[in-house]
């Protein structure tokens, strides 16, 4: 199956009231599954979100949350840090970070997808471990604004 193909299969989903699909074609194996209603986008670019302020917070810290930025992943897949393993992280915590920057690396089915800001800002937290798997719309990075 062609990654355009592949595309159509995932936007067909997301518009549709199908909760649940499963496909298995040669050799391939794609399982999907809505919590709630969402539009799906498997392209490189990033969903980001701004976070606002729980109102139980402390101050400082509600100020701090409400000017976060979470890059989310676009598909699902695996996350990786670097290029290759013997290669240094795209962004550490403290990296300023600026719009079409590359954050990461989502691998799904040997697709390597370079994940890349949308915002400029500081990375305060990388949500996730190299390696580790990663679900559509899991938040991989908190940004604070710089």
């Amino acid at each position: 199956m062609e990654f355009n193909e592949l595309k159509e299969v995932i936007e067909l989903f997301s518009k549709s009231n199908i909760d649940k699909f499963d496909l298995e074609l040669e050799g391939l194996n794609l399982k999907m599954a809505k919590n709630k209603p969402q539009v799906v986008s498997v392209q490189p670019d990033v969903r980001v979100e701004t976070v606002t302020a729980n109102p139980v917070v402390e101050s400082d810290a509600a100020d701090e949350l409400a000017e976060a930025v979470y890059v989310r992943s676009p598909i699902v897949g695996t996350f990786y840090v670097s290029p290759n393993p013997n290669s240094e992280a795209f962004v550490q915590v403290g990296d300023s970070v600026r719009p079409g920057q590359t954050l990461c690396i989502v691998e799904a089915m040997k697709l390597m997808n370079e994940i890349q800001a949308d915002h400029s800002g500081v990375i305060a937290e990388v949500l996730v471990e190299n390696g580790q798997g990663v679900e559509y719309d899991q938040p991989l990075f908190r940004l604070k604004s710089s």
